[in-house]
């Protein structure tokens, strides 16, 4: 997941100055950056006359310049700064965000002249800087402030890389069981899908066809099942998080002889992901198949239950049967 910090301060403070001066320093150093620029002052985002401004003059509500340089667009409706920052947050390594004071985020705050730092108070300060020698504080000069911003976020990812080669997370100081504190985890976008099979004899697929079982559709009941499971998989299993999912979906198919696979897909907005989730939604959903079929067909097999898919988090996209990039 994308560190997201700021840049914050009053009109003249060095800003820009600052955040510029940090995203060259990243990008040099091979990282892959988003930008978020906020404008207290309601200034124009085009120039007027040109053509895209005609464009949106005209009564479009969204209008999007692209050359082969790029692309810019322009709304109507501001989007939240959350929701940009979820986005950037799926492909980019650091979000740096100029100005947004009242964001949550950690920030680097600029001293005005004659500024202290009690008039930040309560704000998510790292440190206080200033472009000339003032009181309060910490770092003085654009060059020393762009230094530290840049060792804060390369220190920060140091230390994730040490954390997720560390295989035992699962284990505290005494070696023995905790659950990973995931509270400095930012909030993004996660899915996870897993799939498996359940192999039966021919006439009992035949039946779970004609909905002749006498425990009733069998598939009907598997899919509720499935669904339940998910939601109840930090009951289940010790150390997983309560998570809020916002969707699980189960489908069926067979290949009208002897195998019914059944594929789940599960979905949250969370600070970890929902990989569990989505096998426990499997595994459930198969074993309520059995639980269903059995009186006629004990010998059935569960095989091949596997996550498929995941995206989301720092560790992004993974793909069954190609080489991870990173441990998630």
């Amino acid at each position: 997941m994308a560190l997201t910090i700021q840049v914050v301060g009053h009109k003249k403070t060095g800003k820009t100055l600052v955040t510029a001066g940090l995203i060259k320093r990243l990008t040099r150093a091979g990282l892959s950056v988003a930008a978020i620029k906020h404008d207290a002052h309601d200034g124009n985002i085009d120039q007027p006359g040109t053509d895209s401004d005609r464009l949106y003059q005209a009564g479009a509500n969204q209008v999007v310049f692209q050359s082969h340089q790029g692309s810019f667009q322009r709304s109507r409706t501001p989007q939240p700064l959350a929701n940009l920052v979820d986005q950037f947050q799926q492909t980019a390594d650091v979000v740096v965000i100029e100005g947004h004071k009242a964001a949550h985020y950690p920030k680097l705050i600029l001293l005005a002249p004659g500024e202290s730092r009690s008039d930040w108070a309560g704000f998510n300060a790292l440190a206080f800087g200033a472009l000339a020698q003032q009181a309060g504080a910490d770092l003085i000069g654009a060059p020393t402030i762009t230094d530290w911003l840049f060792n804060y976020v390369i220190t920060h990812y140091q230390k994730e890389e040490t954390q997720m080669s560390d295989p035992l997370t699962h284990f505290n100081d005494q070696n023995r069981a905790k659950m990973v504190d995931v509270t400095a985890k930012q909030v993004t976008a996660r899915t996870a899908t897993a799939t498996g099979t359940i192999r039966m004899q021919p006439a009992t697929l035949d039946r779970i066809h004609a909905g002749t079982m006498k425990k009733g559709d069998v598939l009907a009941v598997a899919q509720v099942a499935g669904i339940m499971a998910a939601k109840q998989t930090s009951n289940l299993i010790p150390m997983c998080h309560l998570i809020p999912l916002t969707g699980v979906d189960i489908h069926f198919t067979d290949n009208n002889q002897d195998t019914i696979t059944t594929t789940a897909t599960v979905k949250t907005k969370h600070v970890t992901g929902v990989e569990i989730e989505a096998l426990l939604a499997v595994q459930t959903t198969l074993l309520t198949i059995y639980d269903m079929c059995k009186a006629i067909d004990r010998g059935m097999v569960i095989d091949n239950v596997h996550l498929v898919e995941k995206d989301g988090g720092k560790s992004g996209h993974f793909q069954f049967g190609e080489a991870p990039e990173s441990q998630a």
